[in-house]
């Protein structure tokens, strides 16, 4: 039985072949179904325990990173996306399934799973350097790349061990060539027949089964293969590795500042994926079949770990507490800088914040009692302006960037502006972290370290990130409503200046009146005539001044209650006409004429209400005429209703402004107060139960004003 094929067939007919949960078969059917929807989706999450609660725990974790809890396994899906649950469930599923693994020197599961979570990690990094392949298949084949090896542990455990032994000085490859040599199949051809019986796709399948061939045969290979193998050569041998530069320049022409920028903080990575799915993490093993000593100082060292997660996560949670109670900017400054002392025992540090607009400028933003108040009260800097310094990379990479080198980069000197700043914040060493909030920049996070501060920082990374985006958002939600407020003052006082204008306006109309009548009376004293009606007038139109100025106590509430009367329309309509015909001068070339039905209209009305609109609608036609035209009032029954027509042969409406007349502000006079008087008419008109309308041509204008009868 030299076939491998006959070998993993015989390991099905046997029953030692692992099989996935249902209900990730079920999601993997689902996530190769492009119109599933996310509710379906969260669904079958929804019927596994393990998987929905690390879903849960893992979406709210510090590496995620979410604003606010999140408790739905829908919103989880939404939020982490429909492959990341998937490469979720799979690494989950694929632990219970190899739960029963035991744990020797030869082989550890931690140590397996460590490696794993390394490759998973490098595939992705490569994926996202080269942009051939999806990073999400590349992190799953990395991730299930050795799967083969517990596989064939389960199957063959007396035959196995040996093999492991050998292997464990020599590459994975070599390990390969003795696996066939005793059993006939090695873990990449078991890994590969495993994924195929969980309907896992094609090319993660291949990516699996040839990443441990030649060179020069994966360089004829798809890219995904090339990910693979590339990845698993340097979680095995490392980033300087001759072999694995060759390997990175033949596959990708990547170069040795390349590689190590794949490798650029995949430690602290595996830590926070594996601290999430509770793997402990091996120190001293690169492969899943190393050795590795344990001793007591390494579970103290956990303990002590554990002990100081705690106490982190608690001072944490306080500062977060602090910036949800913060009222204003003060309080979120005063927050920020006392909790970053309490958390990471830093007190050099400041916040620069986003000045307002759009001139991209940091203004430094010190709490009374930080120490750099006084030096970095008035300072202030436009991040473009300094490109390459520390502040311009964390906004370029929008994320946690720190004047640590990196041991394997090529030393250079300092940026200048680093420099100052550092003398600035009086340290020797300094992080800067945007705060971002819905993709909107609102500062920069300085802090002030010392040269052995890196180790700390790096193990505060997730809750400086944490807190980064809750100060963010304290700050934005602080901006709006300090907008909100400037919004509503500026409205009110929009509607204390509308208030005034309209009463400037309604006040206007009785004086005008009065002083037609004062003409009216002049000429009349002149001839030795009667002015007892014209005193009536004036008389009538002081009280309506008294009750408008009683009225200025109360500007919010409406005082045009109506008070109708029944009235004889024609007559009433004569008795306004009159003072503004009599207001015509002798020579004036215009003329005001009325016509009324043959049988008088009775309407039952509120007769100030009427005044004020007529006289509106009198004065806009007498403007529209300006020295020359014909003005006419008619009045008809229609419709059971008594109609009233205005009509002036002037130069008609802009037809821009018709659609828009009756509404305040609309107008094309160039007039204090304009805009307002037809729109105070006709809210009059609708008060008492009727309507007021416009037409319009060059030559012809006509209001009319629709009464109940």
């Amino acid at each position: 039985m030299n076939d491998p094929q006959e070998v993993l067939c015989r390991l099905k007919v046997t029953g030692n072949l692992p099989s996935m949960p249902q209900v990730l078969v079920q999601l993997l059917d689902s996530c190769q179904n492009p119109e599933i929807k996310v509710g379906a989706l969260a669904g079958i999450v929804d019927k596994d325990a393990a998987i929905s609660a690390k879903v849960l725990q893992l979406v709210n974790s510090a590496f995620i990173g979410t604003r606010q809890a999140i408790r739905s396994i829908e919103q989880a899906v939404v939020y982490l996306g429909m492959d990341a649950v998937r490469n979720l469930a799979i690494s989950i599923s694929v632990q219970q399934v190899f739960r029963r693994v035991e744990t020797n020197g030869l082989l550890s599961i931690d140590r397996f799973w460590h490696h794993s979570y390394t490759n998973a990690l490098l595939s992705r990094n490569i994926a996202l350097a080269v942009h051939t392949v999806e990073p999400t298949d590349a992190y799953l084949a990395g991730l299930l790349h050795d799967i083969g090896k517990l596989l064939l542990w389960m199957a063959f455990p007396g035959s196995y061990a040996p093999l492991l032994l050998k292997g464990i000085r020599c590459h994975d490859a070599r390990l390969a060539f003795l696996e066939e040599e005793k059993l006939h199949v090695n873990h990449c051809q078991a890994g590969a027949w495993l994924c195929e019986q969980w309907h896992l796709p094609s090319l993660i399948i291949d990516a699996i089964r040839f990443h441990h061939h030649s060179l020069d045969e994966v360089r004829q290979a798809l890219p995904l293969t090339k990910i693979i193998c590339l990845s698993d050569l340097l979680s095995h041998h490392g980033p300087d590795s001759p072999e694995c530069l060759l390997a990175a320049e033949q596959l990708f022409g990547m170069d040795r500042q390349a590689v190590a920028r794949l490798m650029h903080g995949l430690d602290e990575q595996v830590e926070q994926i594996a601290g999430q799915l509770g793997i402990p993490i091996p120190r001293q093993a690169k492969a899943s079949h190393d050795t590795e000593p344990a001793s007591e100082e390494t579970h103290r060292e956990t303990s002590l770990g554990l002990i100081g997660r705690v106490r982190d996560i608690s001072q944490l949670n306080g500062l977060l507490e602090s910036l949800l109670r913060a009222q204003n900017r003060d309080q979120v400054i005063v927050a920020v800088e006392q909790g970053l002392k309490i958390l990471f025992n830093e007190e050099r540090c400041l916040l620069m914040l986003a000045e307002e607009g759009a001139s991209g400028r940091m203004v430094a933003m010190p709490s009374p009692d930080n120490p750099l108040g006084r030096e970095t009260r008035e300072f202030s800097f436009v991040p473009e302006e300094h490109p390459n310094s520390l502040p311009a990379r964390a906004i370029h990479r929008r994320g946690l960037t720190h004047s640590f080198k990196d041991e394997k980069s090529t030393p250079s000197p300092p940026h200048l502006f680093d420099t100052q700043l550092l003398h600035l914040l009086g340290s020797q060493k300094m992080a800067v972290l945007p705060m971002i909030c819905r993709d909107q920049l609102e500062g920069l996070l300085l802090i002030g370290l010392t040269t052995h501060s890196l180790r700390s920082l790096t193990s505060h990374a997730g809750a400086l990130r944490l807190v980064a985006g809750h100060v963010a958002m304290a700050l934005q939600l602080d901006r709006i409503r300090r907008q909100q407020a400037e919004q509503i003052a500026g409205e009110r006082f929009q509607a204390a200046t509308l208030v005034a204008r309209k009463i400037g306006h309604e006040l206007n109309n009785p004086l005008a009146i009065m002083r037609n009548y004062l003409h009216i009376l002049e000429r009349k004293a002149t001839q030795g005539q009667k002015i007892d009606e014209e005193i009536a007038v004036i008389d009538g139109e002081l009280e309506r001044l008294a009750r408008m100025t009683r009225g200025l106590d109360d500007l919010s509430r409406e005082h045009d209650i109506p008070h109708p009367e029944r009235i004889g329309l024609g007559q009433h309509l004569q008795k306004i006409l009159t003072p503004f015909q009599a207001a015509l001068p002798p020579d004036s070339k215009v003329t005001i004429t009325m016509h009324s039905g043959p049988r008088p209209l009775m309407v039952e009305i509120d007769p100030g209400h009427l005044d004020q609109i007529l006289r509106n609608l009198l004065n806009n036609a007498l403007e529209a005429l300006q020295s020359q035209g014909t003005l006419t009032v008619r009045t008809e029954a229609r419709d059971g209703q008594a109609l009233v027509h205005v009509e002036d042969n002037g130069p008609g409406v802009d037809p821009a402004c018709l659609n828009d007349i009756f509404s305040a502000g609309v107008s094309t006079k160039t007039t204090p107060h304009r805009g307002l008087g037809l729109s105070i008419a006709a809210a009059l008109a609708k008060k008492m139960q009727g309507s007021l309308t416009c037409a319009s041509t060059p030559g012809k204008t006509v209001f009319t004003l629709a009464l109940p009868t």
